[in-house]
């Protein structure tokens, strides 16, 4: 048998050896372990966040001691009523004022006697209230010591208004209530309507000479029957009623002779 003969010292040279690098590495991966997180720490820093202070532009007041204050006036676009401002003022002379106020009077019994349910014979005084009406309008007769003729052409065109209301009011309640006054005399009251329409929207439409000679001596033969509706109507008629058509025919026929000279 072989016996390996070894160095006593070189053996325990290498234990030692590697006893020294082991130590040596195990302090060597401590030392790494532990900086890497220092490492990490270095390399992201903390930064506090900074904040800009909001600016704000002061407000300039104007030295009111030293600039008046300038004031503007609101502009509105308004466009006036040229229209209205157009149209002539209206005047009436005494004349006008007692036939338009007599006719307002009427027009207002009128309304009351068509909405009453007391008053008799209604209809009858309606009649005799437009015949008035065509007895001033066409006749000559007078109004509180005024005629038709007197009046301005203002005045003529108010009253024909307020006559066409009264006319329109009792034909709403009474249709074709003229035609009733008399057979032969229609005709003559439905023209005299007409041509009180026709003035009420303009006076220059209107005309006694276009109520015709025919239906002029059409009412003056129904003179009769004129007077029993105006005597019905004179509770509402008044001082209105017709002078002109309680005389007789004879007088009648000469006025309107000499109306047509």
């Amino acid at each position: 048998m072989k016996f390996i003969n070894f160095n006593s010292q070189k053996i325990v040279a290498v234990i030692l050896s590697g006893f020294i690098i082991i130590n040596i590495s195990g302090c060597s991966k401590e030392e790494n372990y532990q900086s890497k997180p220092q490492e990490t720490y270095n390399q992201t820093q903390y930064e506090e966040p900074q904040f800009e202070e909001p600016k704000y532009d002061e407000p300039q007041f104007e030295d009111s001691n030293n600039k008046e204050t300038q004031y503007e006036e609101p502009q509105f676009n308004f466009q006036p009523n040229t229209s209205n401002n157009n149209q002539e003022v209206i005047t009436y002379s005494e004349s006008d004022e007692k036939a338009i106020q007599t006719f307002n009077n009427l027009e207002e019994e009128i309304n009351d006697i068509l909405n009453s349910e007391t008053v008799t014979n209604v209809k009858d005084k309606a009649k005799g209230a437009f015949i008035t009406i065509v007895d001033f309008l066409f006749y000559n007769s007078e109004i509180n010591g005024v005629t038709f003729d007197e009046l301005t052409d203002s005045g003529k065109q108010k009253v024909l208004e307020i006559a066409s209301n009264i006319d329109n009011k009792i034909e709403n309640k009474f249709p074709d209530y003229k035609e009733t006054i008399s057979e032969t005399a229609k005709d003559a009251f439905n023209k005299a309507s007409e041509l009180i329409k026709k003035g009420a929207n303009n006076i220059k439409d209107f005309s006694k000479e276009k109520l015709g000679e025919e239906n002029y001596n059409a009412i003056i033969e129904v003179k009769d029957d004129i007077v029993y509706y105006t005597k019905e109507a004179f509770d509402i008629i008044g001082d209105i009623g017709s002078d002109l058509l309680n005389n007789g025919k004879e007088y009648i026929k000469n006025w309107y002779e000499n109306f047509k000279n």
